[in-house]
Parts: C-alpha cells; sequence; structure tokens
C-alpha cells in the first residue's frame, strides 16, 4: 500500500514539474523569432494543455473508465485540432 502511494506521489511530482517545464519554455519560445519557432511553439503549447487536463482529470474523475476514455477523446479531438493548425499554417504560407 505504501509503494503506491508512493509512487504515485512521485508522479504527480514529475507531472507537476513536466507542466511547470512546459509552461516555462513558452515565453522564451515566443520571444526567439525563428523558422523553427511556430511549430515548437504549437508542440509546447498542446503538451501543456495535455498535461493540464490529465491532471484535472486525476483529481476530479475517480471512475477510471470514464477517465480513460475522456483522454481517448481528447486525444482524438487534439490530433483533428493539430491538424488544422498545421494545414492552415501550411496554406498560408
Amino acid at each position: 500500500m505504501k509503494k503506491t502511494h508512493a509512487r504515485e506521489k512521485t508522479l504527480a511530482n514529475n507531472v507537476g514539474l513536466l507542466q511547470r517545464i512546459t509552461a516555462a519554455s513558452l515565453i522564451p519560445t515566443i520571444l526567439i523569432a525563428n523558422v523553427s519557432t511556430p511549430i515548437l511553439l504549437n508542440i509546447l503549447l498542446f503538451w501543456h494543455i495535455h498535461v493540464g487536463i490529465e491532471e484535472i482529470l486525476a483529481d476530479y474523475v475517480h471512475h477510471e473508465v470514464t477517465r480513460n476514455w475522456i483522454l481517448i477523446l481528447i486525444r482524438v479531438f487534439r490530433c483533428i485540432i493539430i491538424k488544422y493548425v498545421f494545414t492552415v499554417k501550411v496554406v498560408l504560407d
């Protein structure tokens, strides 16, 4: 029982650290004007949103099956949005 609790605590600390790193790296990415900046910015932004939504679901959705289905649907939606963002970027250029 204690190992599971310690593992969950370590995982929560890693997720929190990952969320802080992605949030902090968004600002320098915006300030650095480069050809690859929009791609990197979109990847960081979508990753930050993904980590934040997973954290919210872990806190508030207690039924594991429901949480997994929501995560699957969010991943599909995110893929559609990423496709739209990158195809609009290519068309506009």
